[in-house]
């Protein structure tokens, strides 16, 4: 059975979701290492991914589009700063941190980067890869 390029980079996004979950259960459990890890691989999936569409499909983006290209290209930008900051506050930590409080604020300061993650994989799914499947 084959899948639609759009098939594909839902299941991409849905694959980045779960790297980004396993990112966070890492700081959860105080694994700053795995966390780093996990972050390394998506960072690496969302360069990809980014390329894609703003080679691929973007540019077919119709002039009447629900969301404009500039929207797309700044959350993504936006999003590959975000993961750096991420990426780079988790490399001055100790491989694993113990205490709780630490963990716990680890966690809550990845929540706007996921927030923003999710609400653009939204917007995608219901606008880019909608707008040009034609």
């Amino acid at each position: 059975m084959s899948t639609t390029l759009h098939e594909d980079l839902v299941a991409e996004h849905e694959q980045m979701l779960g790297v980004l979950q396993r990112a966070r259960l890492a700081l959860l459990g105080g694994d700053i290492a795995q966390a780093r890890e996990a972050l390394t691989a998506l960072h690496e999936q969302q360069q990809t991914h980014i390329a894609h569409e703003e080679g691929a499909l973007i540019p077919r983006l119709p002039a009447s589009a629900r969301w404009a290209a500039k929207v797309y290209l700044a959350e993504h930008g936006k999003l590959s700063t975000m993961l750096a900051e991420w990426r780079n506050a988790l490399s001055t930590l100790p491989v694993q941190v113990s205490d709780g409080k630490e963990r716990l604020a680890l966690l809550d300061a990845t929540l706007p980067f996921q927030h923003l993650l999710e609400h653009h994989f939204e917007r995608e799914e219901k606008g880019l890869f909608v707008e040009t499947q034609a």
